[in-house]
């Protein structure tokens, strides 16, 4: 009998996780072999244990956050993993190709064939979507909380502002060579095309591509760089006058200043960095006609309304 393997965050999308974890029960019965994400839950653990069982492949329902905490987990094995998302922004979705309908993305993830995708470690926590540096790390938690409705944590956007200085950034790159000194305020590391509050900071940008890629942004004062944020957060792509793209495989990255670093949203200290690029990261099921755009989605799904929802999970 065919084993599926399913790791749900039920209180993912304001509980839609919860309400897709009922159906599936229904749809798969006895093939079906559950993990609910609680505190402390061994992921790495049971994913081995369930390779160990012939599990065909491993079906993860929630966000960005539970996907990245699955591929963490799961990093270099060869089974297959299947994101149906129920999160709030969706972006390794959208990057995956894969449809907004958890139902439909349910199937593709039932029936779809796998291919690895990169992911990066920087100063060893792992990240899908992109890292940031300097203002944009501080700005990062603004566009979360405006998504997700919280203004009064937005009023943060013109307190970081006003306390950001320009520093003098020393890059080191590897695969291929780079090494610069730059000033800047902010800089940015992507693996996908649009990340965090949907914001298209590398339109070109493919999740299968090895490498990783700095985007290293003209310094345009505070004010400038507000205007710039407003413009992504209109959906529009930086002007490539005012930013360079560098491909890497690792880096290195230290400043006179003790600028600010994330990774997928979480703060994790400050500059020095090491960046490592993990070229087979996971294997991850995709729509068999899957050609990311420069959206980072799939050319059938890219137009399709995103449904809003309460929690990343």
């Amino acid at each position: 009998m065919r084993r599926i393997g399913a790791i749900v965050n039920r209180g993912s999308g304001h509980g839609r996780g919860g309400q897709m974890e009922r159906w599936l029960r229904l749809r798969l019965g006895e093939q079906l072999d559950l993990l609910e994400i609680t505190q402390g839950v061994d992921l790495a653990g049971w994913a081995r244990q369930r390779e160990a069982l012939g599990v065909e492949r491993i079906l993860v329902f929630g966000g960005d956050g539970t996907f990245r905490a699955v591929a963490d987990a799961m990093e270099g094995m060869e089974l297959p993993l299947a994101l149906v998302a129920t999160g709030t922004n969706n972006n390794i979705s959208r990057a995956l190709g894969l449809p907004n309908d958890p139902y439909e993305a349910t199937e593709i993830g039932l029936t779809g064939s796998p291919d690895w995708i990169s992911a990066g470690r920087i100063n060893g926590y792992f990240f899908l979507e992109a890292a940031g540096i300097g203002l944009e790390a501080e700005l990062w938690p603004v566009g979360e909380a405006v998504v997700r409705r919280r203004f009064r944590d937005a009023i943060e956007g013109p307190l970081a502002l006003a306390r950001t200085v320009p520093a003098a950034v020393e890059i080191e790159l590897e695969e291929p060579e780079f090494h610069d000194t730059v000033s800047a305020y902010t800089m940015t590391i992507s693996n996908v095309a649009v990340t965090g509050a949907h914001l298209p900071l590398a339109p070109d940008v493919d999740i299968r591509d090895p490498a990783l890629y700095l985007n290293v942004y003209q310094s345009l004062g505070p004010l400038g760089t507000l205007r710039t944020g407003m413009d992504l957060a209109r959906k529009r792509a930086m002007r490539p006058q005012f930013v360079t793209r560098h491909p890497f495989m690792r880096a290195r990255i230290r400043a006179s200043e003790p600028l600010s670093v994330h990774a997928d949203g979480t703060l994790i200290g400050t500059l020095p960095i090491e960046v490592v690029s993990i070229a087979t990261a996971v294997r991850v099921v995709m729509p068999e006609a899957a050609e990311t755009s420069a959206t980072g989605a799939a050319s059938g799904h890219q137009d399709r309304p995103s449904e809003e929802t309460e929690e990343e999970g």
